[in-house]
């Protein structure tokens, strides 16, 4: 195998660390948002998975207290791949407005990896969302 074809296998998202943590009810609202997504992508044969992004910090306390943690939990992501393995687009759910990014994996000349095409959806539209993600096929009228 190549190594380039390792890069894109083994690209994985990460969080952002500017990203403010979220409730767990804001969380449940953007799992419920990407479950319907991926309802309509697993119904076409699309692999994806949702994401759940826990940060646990441990700190130690002097002897006899026990050591302090705390939990943040960051907004869920959906990771879309192709069959071969690699990820082709990342959706998250925008905090304000509740509409879909969509951030679509773009490669250049010589497999060169290059930013992703970020594209805003409205939250109440994931068949339009699903439309953006590579080797989604909608129904044909």
């Amino acid at each position: 195998m190549t190594h380039e074809l390792l890069e894109r296998m083994t690209e994985v998202a990460h969080v952002n660390p500017a990203c403010e943590p979220v409730s767990d009810d804001i969380a449940a609202k953007h799992d419920k948002a990407l479950g319907a997504l991926r309802d309509l992508l697993t119904e076409r044969g699309v692999h994806s998975h949702i994401v759940e992004w826990l940060k646990l910090t441990l700190k130690s306390s002097p002897w006899p207290q026990p050591p302090v943690s705390l939990e943040n939990r960051y907004a869920p992501e959906l990771l879309v791949f192709a069959p071969q393995g690699w990820r082709v687009a990342t959706v998250r759910i925008a905090p304000r407005s509740g509409a879909y990014i969509v951030e679509v994996a773009q490669v250049g000349n010589d497999n060169a990896v290059l930013p992703d095409k970020v594209t805003p959806v409205p939250g109440h539209l994931p068949a339009k969302a699903a439309a953006l993600i590579p080797g989604y096929l909608p129904d044909m009228p």
